[in-house]
């Protein structure tokens, strides 16, 4: 098959999204087809320098397409001959016009209506609902729901969670058989119990974190949308035992941003144990430093640093508007909580880092194991050639 897929950044640096996508491409140019990576913003100051590391040359094929027109770029795409071009629909205003077969909602609907959620200030609320109604906003929506179809033209849709697949099937005309739920996967290579625990003591010693203090770990490049402001809320009241750490693995939306989360833990007076660690460029350290991956994120459509920390023999307290806490095996249950709830949240904190912290993460080990990266490489494949064939 020949197969476009857009990437927002060349050669990402770190996992997530975006590495995914490549490595998806690589494995997917291995098994013989073509594969042409699309690329419409590779001035990102997070995108590397040239691709490297993903397969041999000849199978995966850069466009780099920011400088062409609308007009342009459309007539490019087309010129391909493509059998399957897969976007992501809320953030591909760039493509509108092009009709893709298949779909992979990697944030939200609707343009990102979820995000609502995590306006918790009721002016900030109503503000962020305005600002919807505008009509640049209005035409983001119109633009995006053209992408899912119009009755003749359906596309194949991948939903990385069952939570992502209501959300879809509830914004859109979507027949639910044309939504194909494929949680994402990781390198179990590279993210595993052995490599976290043979990183332990350097990752601690490189934050300044006390080898026997317990420590908790978040990943976050929204600190307002992944739970900052209510973790540190949480973190203030009683723990049972001493005063958990806290690693922050991310660089915030801005310098508003990062001033405001300086603000909140001075407020809370947790200086002394909340480490800002900045973009780590290997996740795998900031989980070897940690105990328990607190996610108490508003909305993650999947959220990789769930699956990664499991594979890491973590236990996970997380949220019910991750896709990933899907995962989660049953009897670990109060781990999964409200975020707006920090009586809640810091009781499961405090469970993650009780006696029952190292079996519930033993069990989390073994059930990342089943979410292998290959194993979804597979499954989508098996996705596009259905789309092709429609």
């Amino acid at each position: 098959m020949r197969i476009g897929i857009d990437v927002r950044l060349i050669n990402p640096p770190s996992p997530g999204q975006q590495r995914y996508l490549w490595r998806l491409g690589a494995w997917l140019g291995d098994r013989g087809h073509e594969i042409h990576l699309l690329n419409v913003r590779h001035d990102d100051p997070r995108s590397g320098p040239d691709p490297q590391g993903y397969g041999s040359g000849d199978c995966l094929h850069v466009h780099r397409l920011h400088a062409l027109s609308r007009t342009d770029l459309r007539a490019h795409v087309t010129a391909l001959e493509l059998d399957v071009l897969l976007l992501n629909p809320e953030r591909s205003r760039r493509y509108r016009g092009l009709r893709p077969n298949l779909l992979r909602s990697a944030y939200g609907t609707d343009h990102y209506a979820q995000r609502l959620r995590s306006f918790r200030h009721p002016v900030a609320h109503s503000v962020q609902r305005l600002a919807r109604e505008t009509p640049w906003s209005r035409a983001e929506q119109r633009w995006e729901r053209a992408f899912y179809g119009d009755g003749v033209h359906r596309p194949r849709v991948i939903a990385q969670s069952e939570y992502m697949r209501e959300q879809i099937v509830s914004s859109y005309p979507v027949p639910e058989e044309d939504v194909h739920v494929i949680p994402n996967g990781v390198d179990l290579s590279e993210f595993s119990s052995e490599s976290r625990l043979e990183r332990r003591e350097r990752a601690r010693a490189r934050w300044g974190i006390p080898a026997d203090a317990p420590c908790l770990v978040l990943m976050a490049h929204n600190f307002r949308l992944k739970g900052l402001p209510r973790l540190v809320q949480a973190l203030r009241q009683p723990t049972g035992t001493d005063r958990p750490w806290l690693l922050v693995a991310g660089s915030g939306t801005g310098r508003r941003q990062r001033r405001n989360a300086r603000r909140w833990v001075h407020g809370a007076g947790l200086e002394d144990r909340i480490v800002f660690a900045g973009s780590v460029a290997s996740p795998i350290d900031a989980y070897a430093a940690a105990d328990v991956l607190v996610h108490p994120s508003w909305h993650d459509s999947f959220g990789f640093a769930v699956l990664e920390a499991m594979a890491c023999g973590l236990p996970v307290v997380t949220t019910p508007w991750v896709g990933a806490s899907e995962l989660i095996e049953s009897g670990s249950e109060e781990l999964i909580v409200d975020p707006g709830n920090t009586i809640d949240l810091a009781r499961a904190i405090r469970s993650a880092l009780g006696p029952d912290g190292k079996r519930w993460g033993r069990a989390a080990a073994a059930t990342a194991k089943r979410y292998g990266e290959r194993d979804n490489f597979t499954a989508v494949e098996g996705v596009m050639r259905l789309a092709a064939d429609r």
